[in-house]
């Protein structure tokens, strides 16, 4: 029996749909309808292409905006590695 100052805990179950794909990250829209609706959206996410959740935002621009932010580097971050010269072999 629930008393009368108890909190029911409610589980929501969220799905997610790709939007946008650029490099290893993703725009999905998230709604709670395994079918997709544009008008079921409740938010968007940034997520990695391994599904792990970065950032939640409430507009596919802000969503948009910062995904865009971490492929710009992520490719700085590469561009800065030094390259690695393979070693010569010597011929006998």
């Amino acid at each position: 029996m629930i008393g009368p100052h108890a909190k029911e805990e409610v589980t929501v179950t969220e799905y997610t749909h790709p939007i946008l794909i650029k490099g290893n990250y993703q725009v999905v829209a998230v709604t709670q309808d395994e079918q997709y609706d544009p008008g079921d959206i409740t938010g968007y996410a940034v997520l990695t292409m391994a599904g792990a959740r970065l950032r939640q935002d409430m507009t596919l621009e802000d969503a948009r905006i910062w995904m865009d932010k971490l492929v710009e580097e992520e490719n700085l971050q590469r561009a800065e590695a030094p390259v690695r010269a393979k070693p010569m072999r010597q011929r006998r």
